[in-house]
């Protein structure tokens, strides 16, 4: 999946971005997530759910920089363990599905962070 990006991405340090899934269908739950990378029309998360390919998500980021944005999953697999008292997680590739809308405004607000 490395070779098939289109643009750069920034690597996200786990205390920089972080938010809630929901899906577009009528499931009320919702799951955290922590950003691993991000550039302007894709996003990789690392959560505890599994997602499908083709899932149609939101991400909501409960901040001004960006409102929920539709998502679909592009893939997801199973990021081992680290450590003993760490439970297996997923990473998952994600892509804007709504037109018109970036993460241009969280790629700022990363950059601005690392500036500093």
């Amino acid at each position: 999946w490395a070779m098939m990006r289109a643009e750069p991405r920034a690597m996200v340090l786990p205390i920089e971005i972080k938010g809630l899934l929901s899906w577009r269908d009528e499931r009320k739950l919702q799951v955290p997530f922590l950003v691993w990378d991000i550039s302007v029309s894709g996003i990789g998360l690392l959560m505890s759910d599994e997602l499908k390919a083709g899932e149609l998500i939101q991400l909501n980021f409960g901040s001004q920089l960006s409102p929920i944005i539709k998502c679909a999953v592009q893939w997801c697999e199973m990021q081992e363990n680290d450590y003993e008292f760490q439970e297996a997680s997923y990473r998952c590739g994600i892509k804007i599905n709504q037109p018109g809308t970036n993460f241009q405004g969280l790629v700022d607000h990363i950059n601005r962070l690392r500036s500093k």
